[in-house]
């Protein structure tokens, strides 16, 4: 059997419990011919204590370029460990996991450089735990769950980075409750913000949106139809259900979902949809759902893996079922709607592993990397470390899962080729406050007077920038008179405030002009009341913490 598989999006296909790639743009009627490249295999795990095969969970770029993640098997102690691997593929075992660990599944990157990851297993009462490594392979326990009224069991990849620099998870069933959200800070402190009940099963990775809130998807839910859904959460511990799937469109989601550029939500389902067998999807935060993609058994595998939009437009995923034998594949769904895979066959390319078990990741330098959790050639191989080369240029990317923030705010970058020569600029205003670390990291500060706007990085003749834009979020200080009637004169100081573009008077507006990056003057119009001033902004809208009274 070739195991290059191409179809267009109309197609449909066979049963089983599957998955395939999403879409960020509407699928056009017509689309163009494409095909995923083939992996490249760059590393071999072994089945030996010096290493840590059969690789699971996410991987995460290090300030050093390099990329770090988690073995499931052998080690020291044959709990598997934290193994980092350069972009060529050289590995390196950081450290073997204690005893007391047990199925470890990924790595964060954190703020402060570190990486944070979770256990499914293991910890003082066996029901797993977060845990920090270090860089140069210092594990800490962080927090072992208890499965008591504020905790859970860790399942399916590790927390995510908050804007604030926490991390943030989900948990699952236990004895006495249906799973959490939770929030841990980097020093340990652990905190319930949400307490599922009603049939919440089968927690999915996190993920944050550009409004700071948190989605994720639960397999079952007490929505119509108990079919699962997508939910929002936000930092305070408020949550909504965003959609609530049903069997004609797609049930039971099986990854999480992740926001497109264009602010809607992606994922897919195992069941359900014009086949049958799940289906990739899209549903804005408005709980507006289409159905993008219906899965065939033959080329879309079961997939409890998150989507990547990759610098191209394009999505890419790993799967972990089905195929030849259910050894899973890769594929990607390109902006005109097409899709193909590439189909993992041990018998036919034994070198090249399978069943991925881990998201795929683009690496700043454009290529996107992926790990097989088992398999491999030659014996005793267990899971492989592969890339695909999309002909994606390097770009760079912001440590922070909200590219957001106020003047003064520090932002990692992390990219390659820097040096101390490197210009950092914020919507094309130069950061004057710039510590480099090596050739793949720096760290600014968001300088006074940036404009919402790519972020990039110029040295020598080279200029990188971020596939997204960075929202300079506004600031009100304060406001001169407090009070006065219809017509008088307002000055109002602040942060960010250059790129304007309205100001309001408890809800009505007004006009104004900007004097500077902190300074707007306006007057007080007519129809408006007592309240609070607001100021939008191209990076968002601020309202001040104290009312102007209308005489």
């Amino acid at each position: 059997m070739n195991p290059l598989h191409r179809k267009t999006k109309m197609k449909s296909g066979a049963a089983a419990f599957v998955l395939t790639l999403v879409a960020l743009f509407v699928v056009v009627a017509t689309p163009a011919q494409a095909q995923i490249p083939t992996p490249t295999v760059l590393y071999e795990f072994q089945g030996a204590p010096t290493d840590a095969p059969s690789p699971v969970g996410a991987m995460a770029q290090g300030r050093d370029g390099n990329l770090y993640g988690t073995g499931t098997a052998r080690g020291a102690n044959s709990r598997g460990g934290v193994w980092m691997i350069t972009p060529a593929g050289s590995e390196t075992l950081l450290v073997s996991f204690p005893s007391t660990y047990n199925n470890c599944q990924g790595l964060t990157l954190g703020m402060d450089g570190n990486f944070y990851g979770d256990c499914f297993g293991g910890g003082a009462h066996n029901l797993g735990l977060i845990y920090r490594v270090t860089p140069a392979g210092v594990l800490t326990d962080l927090h072992d769950f208890d499965g008591l009224a504020n905790d859970g069991t860790p399942f399916q990849g590790p927390p995510v980075l908050g804007p604030d620099g926490n991390l943030y998870g989900q948990t699952g069933n236990t004895n006495t409750l249906s799973g959490n959200i939770y929030r841990i800070t980097p020093a340990g402190v652990y905190k319930n913000l949400y307490t599922m009940t009603g049939g919440y099963s089968l927690p999915s990775p996190l993920t944050f949106a550009s409004d700071g809130n948190l989605y994720g998807t639960i397999a079952t839910t007490p929505t119509t139809g108990n079919r699962g859904g997508v939910f929002q959460l936000t930092r305070s511990g408020a949550i909504k259900t965003v959609y609530g799937f049903v069997d004609a469109t797609g049930s039971f989601p099986n990854s999480g979902v992740i926001q497109g550029t264009d602010g809607k939500l992606y994922g897919t389902t195992g069941f359900g949809a014009t086949n049958g067998n799940g289906a990739i999807y899209k549903v804005t935060r408005g709980s507006t759902f289409t159905e993008l993609h219906s899965t065939e058994n033959a080329t879309g595998p079961a997939n409890y893996n998150d989507l990547l939009q990759a610098t191209d437009g394009n999505f890419y995923g790993a799967g972990f079922g089905a195929g030849i034998g259910n050894q899973g594949d890769v594929y990607e769904l390109t902006s005109a709607g097409v899709f193909s895979s590439f189909l993992f066959d041990q018998a036919t390319k034994p070198a090249l592993g399978n069943q991925p078990a881990a998201p795929l990741m683009q690496h700043t330098n454009g290529t996107i990397f992926g790990t097989n959790s088992t398999g491999g050639s030659p014996f005793p191989a267990q899971g492989t470390f592969f890339s695909l080369d999309i002909g994606a240029s390097p770009f760079i990317s912001l440590v922070t899962p909200v590219p957001a923030g106020k003047e003064g705010t520090k932002v990692g970058i992390l990219g390659q080729g820097f040096s101390t020569a490197s210009i950092v600029k914020f919507g094309g205003v130069k950061a004057t406050t710039v510590t480099q670390t090596g050739k793949t990291f720096l760290l600014a500060t968001v300088p006074a007077g940036a404009l919402t706007g790519k972020v990039t990085v110029t040295t020598g003749s080279t200029t990188l920038s971020t596939t997204s834009t960075y929202k300079v979020r506004p600031t009100i200080k304060a406001f001169s008179p407090t009070s006065g009637p219809v017509g008088t004169p307002v000055t109002i100081t602040g942060t960010g405030l250059t790129q304007a573009t309205k100001v309001t008077f408890n809800g009505t507006s007004t006009m104004f002009a900007v004097k500077s990056d902190s300074k707007i003057t306006t007057t007080v119009p007519t129809g408006a009341t007592s309240g609070k001033i607001g100021v939008t902004t191209k990076g968002g809208t601020i309202t001040s913490s104290t009312s102007f009274t209308v005489n």
